[in-house]
């Protein structure tokens, strides 16, 4: 019996250390309050705050929960991994999480995803990412009235030495420049807000240590620009 308490005490602490640091698939629901403006924040890992230290108070959108105030509702929809193209490893369209993001029917959209669609297995080519961006865009503002802000994803850092291939995670550094572009593209076309969340970390290397996901001092630099952004 004292062994199997030590294996459950030993695990416990395991999953408690994994979850306070991002490493969990799982997110904390708030209840919305009436009147309250809600907002949907969507994307990969780093809006789900993957390797952050005490992840339930750092990761981003609960960080611009506090930025916000009680007027907003801010809700955290990252899935680690996910993708925006619909054919890849792991969609965003294809998880429960996404589901839930339409259901939340939010009043404001921001819209983090792209890193991911640069790997060697999930890119094939600019013109298959913006129609695969597109298309789920339009799965949040057909028929609906949200405010959408497209938020370019966060340079990825070669390792030092190196210019070319990839970096942490499979991550293609030059595909995430073409990315960013063709966000840029989207966000001018049709007329929706813009992030530049590239440009924000682009010199900043002192916040990824893994070369891709930033630290808690990067994620809050990314809180407080989304945070300027919609207090415009």
């Amino acid at each position: 019996m004292e062994f199997v308490g030590i294996v459950i005490l030993v695990s416990f602490i395991v999953l408690y250390f994994l979850y306070q640091n991002g490493y969990l698939r799982v997110r904390i629901k708030q209840e919305t309050k009436e009147n309250q403006i809600k907002v949907a924040c969507v994307g990969d890992s780093i809006t789900y705050g993957y390797g952050i230290k005490n992840w339930p108070d750092n990761n981003y959108p609960k960080l611009l929960q506090n930025l916000l105030g009680d007027n907003y509702s801010v809700e955290n929809f990252g899935v680690s991994g996910s993708c925006a193209a619909n054919k890849h490893y792991l969609p965003y369209r294809k998880t429960k999480t996404y589901t839930e993001s339409l259901e939340y029917e939010a009043d404001i959209l921001i819209f983090m995803l792209g890193s991911n669609d640069s790997k060697p297995f999930n890119w094939t080519s600019k013109e298959q990412f913006k129609e695969d961006y597109l298309a789920i865009l339009d799965t949040y503002t057909k028929d609906k009235e949200v405010k959408v802000y497209l938020c370019t994803i966060s340079r990825a850092f070669f390792p030092r030495g190196r210019s070319t291939g990839m970096t942490t995670y499979g991550i293609q550094p030059k595909v995430i420049e073409e990315i960013v572009e063709i966000i840029k593209e989207i966000a001018s076309e049709k007329n929706y807000n813009l992030i530049d969340i590239n440009r924000l970390t682009y010199d900043n290397r002192q916040w990824f240590k893994d070369n891709v996901h930033p630290n808690n001092e990067g994620i809050l630099a990314i809180a407080k620009e989304i945070y300027e952004n919609i207090k415009k």
